[in-house]
């Protein structure tokens, strides 16, 4: 058992000594020292256990507008196919001025990707077709949906062919953030949302009514594996020309013509939108799950399930603090992790969902963020391959005022989440400018391709607790 106890003595409200016989702690302040009227002892406890197990995910609800598209396939890992469907946000400013139906030229579906926004084979050519949707979505919508009955399979109205590479691209867009795959869609497509936007343009302001007239897309894979895609979002383009009455040099008047693109629609936190995932995991993955690995794949693929030694934890603290004056500072836990070997560059995620089992999906279905007391973000460290899920105070804090504790109380579900942050700047005048991240979203991580396994036997739980023993 690894205890660490701290003693100090305080005489007329002044610390007057610490001593210390440090075995395993990094501690540089007396936590607690706010219990100094007399004699106090700070302990920290890091002996607790924990126990784990791989467990079958299912179906997840993705709650967020980053898609995955194509295939791919890795030993180690499995067989991984993902598409996906969308309702599609209107724009209410689609440009009508000097423009009729005539001088559109073209429309296509632009789906759009981080550079390195893609797990696999970077030259892979992916193929796509895009579908119209013939009816709404249902909601909610789950990585299971099966879209048949959904759209005309002998009726798609674009295809496109990409790779994750920009290939003879300008160095403008070779220096971008960003790639582009397009679907060429047919041009009387973009005429008639073009009419629909000057017959009832008051339709264009409610996606929801859009919604009713236009269902959305399914875009599917169709050829291709070795790679899958995070897509950011999917947007209508229509291009178009104006020609335009111009005066030459000569004073001759003469035609003018100028193109120009605009967005018609595009995917949206507001609207539905969904990733088919079919993933068949290896018997490497199985094997390991069934020796006892805490494997953890994702998309939909393997949680871990934790039972945390509450009681065990409890039951230290309360012996430890009878009849005296206690506080509890921290209780940190953190959970080492090993890389699973594999040559598509499927790496471990980079954050964890640490959630009682009995609410993991009313968590996702209602939104929810971590409240460090029930629910709490692990995030991987790279450098030393572990997840640390920050101070557990509030957690053990709620434990203690039960009167007994039930298995919901301390089984947990770990899962791999996506999270969303955003930035806020602040500054005085000119100096002190400060740019913070503040969580504002989680959702079950669908969009990436992962793997790692757990190692409980390293997980450490540092409970660190001050007692005062009053004369």
């Amino acid at each position: 058992m690894k205890k660490l106890f701290l003693t100090a003595i305080a005489s007329l409200g002044i610390l007057a000594g610490f001593t210390a016989c440090e075995q395993d702690s990094d501690l540089t302040e007396v936590p607690g020292s706010s219990l100094i009227n007399d004699n106090f002892t700070v302990i920290i406890d890091s002996s607790f256990v924990v126990q784990s197990q791989s467990i079958i995910s299912n179906k997840v609800q993705a709650r967020t507008t980053t898609q995955l598209l194509g295939a791919i396939q890795a030993p180690e890992y499995g067989v991984l196919h993902a598409d996906f469907e969308a309702q599609l946000f209107p724009s209410n400013n689609i440009d009508t001025i000097g423009v009729t139906a005539a001088e559109i030229d073209s429309i296509k579906l632009q789906l759009v990707f981080d550079k390195d926004g893609f797990v696999g084979d970077s030259l892979a050519l992916i193929g796509m077709e895009v579908y119209p949707l013939n009816k709404a979505l249902p909601y909610p919508i789950y990585s299971d949906f099966d879209p048949t009955g959904y759209y005309d399979a002998s009726r798609p109205i674009g295809s496109g062919v990409f790779t994750a590479v920009g290939i003879s691209v300008n160095d403008t867009v070779a220096a971008s953030a960003y790639r582009y795959a397009y679907a060429t869609l047919p041009r009387d497509f973009g005429v008639t949302i073009f009419n629909k936007y000057k017959e009832d343009p008051l339709l264009f302001n409610d996606p929801y009514a859009f919604s009713e007239y236009f269902p959305g897309i399914y875009v599917k894979n169709t050829f291709g594996s070795g790679r899958v895609t995070r897509i950011n979002n999917a947007r209508v383009v229509m291009f178009y020309h104006k020609t335009q009455k111009l005066t030459n040099s000569q004073g001759v008047e003469v035609d003018s013509l100028t193109n120009h693109f605009a967005y018609c629609m595009a995917t949206a936190p507001e609207v539905i939108s969904n990733t088919n995932i079919s993933l068949q995991m290896s018997d490497n993955i199985t094997q390991m799950a069934d020796a006892g690995k805490s494997v953890i794949v994702s998309p939909a693929g393997r949680d871990v399930e934790l039972t945390f030694p509450t009681r065990e934890i409890l039951d230290t603290y309360r012996n430890a603090t009878q009849s005296v004056l206690s506080v509890i500072n921290t209780m940190t836990f953190t959970i080492p992790a090993d890389s699973i070997a594999n040559n598509r560059g499927i790496n471990p995620p980079a954050y964890l969902l640490l959630v009682p089992s009995n609410e993991k999906d009313k968590f996702f279905a209602e939104n929810k963020l971590p409240d460090n007391i029930t629910s709490f973000i692990g995030t991987l460290d790279p450098e030393t391959m572990t997840y640390n899920f920050g101070d557990m105070r509030g957690y053990l804090l709620k434990m203690l005022e039960k009167e007994t504790l039930s298995a919901e109380d301390f089984t947990f579900t770990i899962t791999p989440i996506s999270t969303v942050t955003e930035s806020n700047s602040s500054s005085y005048y000119y100096y002190d400018y400060t740019t913070t991240e503040t969580l504002s979203g989680v959702a079950p991580l669908t969009a990436v391709p992962t793997m790692v396994e757990l190692k409980p036997e390293g997980a450490k739980i540092k409970l660190t607790f001050s007692k005062q023993q009053l004369n």
